[in-house]
């Protein structure tokens, strides 16, 4: 029998196994580092104190108070922060179940089970279930809201809402995710020609720009926004220049800043006055989230990174072309890609490839397909050779 003739079947075996693996990997971590504290955690932790004794207003942490918010009872009632790392893992272990439904609705259940393997399995996202950080959960939201979207029934709607809602009090960038839906039924009204509807939610945007811009604002004081761009560099901390770390004036190209106003006027005059070096650093910005290698990394920890990105990135050109046209949500999936890529080149750099992990699994839901294609026709060529030989 030829291997292109082989039917896979037993699907909750091979998941199964996945979660077997997956398992014994995060037991086998959890045994040897526990749980893990990250450079903002004493000040989330701190910012949930400073909640219960009344000192400050939840509403004041602006950049992650729905974070700090369910940090407050595991403060307050001095519950173990293990079992805030269990919660996160048991919201990793669904979102590998909803990575392998979007998956195999998108193209086969073989890609699902392989789309679930490469999320549960990347060591860098599995770490990160360890630490008492925002990354986790704002991970797995996003894959829980893709899911809800493939999958969409109007009795999902309270739960997007409200998942939506949280995924923007997480993570400032968290309001990427509705922006992207926003503009898919715009593009779906245009492209079925409902032009009614299409004028009516056009004034309906037009109207939402205002609230949008009110939010960025908040949020880019609050991050003091231009002179994080001006001081943290390419790669947040570090300088090209030197080959070392670095506190402040981490760029080796200089940006004119004459005070400009931590909002969106002020970013889009800081970026006029400042074009042609901003669009150097935009790219450059891009193209180290991407490749997440990193100079302070150890070699062995940048070839993993960079195997891990040619097998990725290239079997993601192959899904995204075989991917199902004009689907609403996989249009959400891509420009929320788009979007979180094009975010970091506008405005922070990265420091430890983190962001790019928060778009990853979903560029897996497509490597996954090309990972499956590109097994399958390197079998088959074994399958050849070996009856042409006997």
């Amino acid at each position: 029998m030829k291997i292109k003739d082989l039917k896979f079947i037993n699907y909750k075996l091979y998941l199964s196994l996945v979660y077997f693996f997956w398992i014994i990997s995060i037991a086998t971590y959890f045994f040897l580092n526990g749980v893990k504290f990250g450079a903002d955690t004493l000040s989330y932790l701190g910012q949930a104190t400073n909640v219960i004794n009344g000192e400050q207003s939840i509403i004041s942490y602006k950049s992650a108070f729905g974070f700090v918010l369910l940090l407050v009872p595991f403060v307050y009632f001095d519950i173990p922060l293990v079992f805030f790392v269990l919660f996160q893992i048991m919201s990793t272990a669904l979102s590998a179940w909803c990575l392998y439904k979007i998956s195999s609705k998108f193209f086969c259940k073989l890609s699902g089970i392989i789309c679930a393997a490469l999320f549960l399995l990347y060591l860098p996202l599995l770490f990160f279930n360890f630490y008492i950080l925002t990354d986790t959960l704002f991970i797995n939201m996003i894959i829980i809201l893709s899911y809800l979207f493939a999958y969409y029934k109007k009795t999902y709607l309270p739960i997007i809402v409200l998942l939506v809602l949280a995924l923007i009090t997480i993570r400032p960038n968290g309001i990427l995710f509705p922006i992207s839906i926003l503009i898919c039924i715009f593009f779906y009204l245009l492209n079925y020609k409902n032009y009614l509807y299409f004028l009516l939610y056009s004034l309906f945007l037009l109207i939402l720009i205002f609230p949008i811009i009110n939010i960025s604002n908040n949020y880019i004081i609050d991050l003091n926004l231009i002179n994080s761009i001006t001081d943290k560099g390419i790669i947040w901390g570090y300088s090209f220049e030197k080959k070392a770390m670095c506190l402040k004036s981490c760029l080796s190209i200089e940006l004119i800043n004459d005070n400009f106003e931590n909002n969106i006027i002020g970013i889009y005059k800081f970026i006029s006055i400042n074009f042609i070096n901003y669009f150097n650093i935009f790219l450059l910005k891009m193209f180290w989230l991407l490749l997440r290698a990193r100079p302070y990394y150890s070699d062995l920890h940048n070839l993993y990174i960079l195997i891990f990105d040619i097998v990725l990135y290239s079997s993601f050109i192959y899904g995204f072309i075989k991917r199902p046209k004009n689907n609403f949500s996989v249009n959400v999936i891509l420009f929320f890609i788009l979007f979180s890529i094009i975010l970091v080149g506008l405005t922070f750099a990265d420091w430890d490839s983190r962001f790019s992990l928060y778009f990853f699994p979903l560029i897996m839901i497509f490597s996954s397909y090309g990972l499956l294609v590109f097994v399958k026709k390197i079998l088959n060529m074994i399958d050849q050779k070996w009856n042409n030989t006997f």
